[in-house]
């Protein structure tokens, strides 16, 4: 009896140790699994975005010597010849950095709340909104160079569609260079904008609507409230921190605007952006370390605008919940 009990505490130990080898494998599997899944996605974050925000930063710091080529430390240099530029406007730094704010409120106060107000009203399955849904987002599913080609076609001052339309109505004196004069050129490409940045949006919040349970909409419909109600009092609380998502992220978009006016009007015709001024002063100019000075003020200020913005959603979602 005592050797059939020992055989089986014997048993017990090897199973139990069994157990205890096996947990540790799956352990081991699994952390060698989130290694090599991480491993890249960090890997990318070190070299290009902290090594090259590093090496942006040193740089802001130097001169080129056009002589030798090589990069020398020269103090504040950059920022002071940046600032005298935006200052004088020399170069249309002043503009470039006045059209990057005026992104700013473009995407925060006019993109976010129109296609809040979108969203919502397709929401309500208004006849043929399949149909509207998939017109807003064929923006993002089509190459912006694409794109911005259909869109200068449309404006075109020959044979575009918007000045044939004047031309028809005897509106001739209207025509216009629209992506050619410094009158009309900054707001068409905020036209473009707005009708490329709403699909995107509105895919978002028609998401968070569709979320809010059914039960009460229909409650609030037997109270008679209003659709105008409805939206204040019901769909907006509910769906705020979506809102303010889209809203943070429109706002750091628009300190990276760089494409729509370089292909749209070669950045010309008070048009250009900070960032598509970085890009021409090392593409053009090779001046590494005033396009390295522009970026820093820009995320400086990029940093401060959205930590602001996201203060103040914070403080309406705490004021709504």
């Amino acid at each position: 009896m005592k050797k059939l009990a020992k055989a089986k505490d014997k048993d017990k130990f090897n199973g139990s140790n069994a157990v205890k080898l096996d947990s540790k494998r799956k352990d081991r599997t699994r952390n060698i699994f989130i290694f090599l899944m991480l491993a890249w996605p960090i890997l990318n974050w070190l070299i290009f975005t902290f090594y090259m925000n590093l090496e942006t930063l040193a740089y802001s710091f130097q001169r080129l010597n056009r002589f030798t080529g090589e990069m020398r430390f020269s103090g504040l240099t950059n920022y002071k010849i940046l600032f005298q530029k935006i200052i004088n406007n020399s170069d249309s730094y002043g503009t470039a950095f006045r059209n990057t704010f005026l992104w700013l409120g473009l995407n925060v106060l006019v993109i976010g709340p129109i296609s809040l107000v979108v969203s919502y009203v397709l929401s309500k399955k208004i006849p043929l909104h399949r149909f509207y849904n998939a017109v807003l987002f064929i923006p993002n599913i089509i190459s912006i160079v694409i794109l911005t080609m259909v869109w200068s076609f449309i404006w075109a001052p020959n044979q575009g569609i918007v000045n044939d339309l004047l031309r028809m109505l005897g509106l001739d004196h209207l025509t216009r260079v629209w992506l050619g004069d410094p009158d009309t050129a900054l707001i068409n490409v905020f036209i473009y904008c707005v009708w490329a940045g709403i699909g995107f949006n509105n895919l978002i919040l028609s998401g968070a609507i569709a979320k809010i349970p059914k039960e009460i909409l229909e409650s609030a419909e037997l109270d008679g409230v209003s659709n105008w109600q409805e939206f204040i009092h019901i769909i907006v609380p509910s769906i705020w921190p979506t809102f303010a998502t889209v809203t943070i992220l429109g706002a750091t978009a628009a300190f990276r605007v760089f494409l729509q006016p370089q292909l749209l009007t070669n950045g010309q015709y008070g048009t250009s952006t900070i960032a598509l001024k970085v890009v021409d002063e090392v593409l053009g100019g090779g001046d590494y370390g005033l396009a390295s000075a522009a970026g820093v003020v820009m995320a400086i200020l990029g940093f401060i605008a959205v930590y602001l913005i996201k203060k103040f959603l914070d403080k309406m979602e705490a004021k709504w919940s």
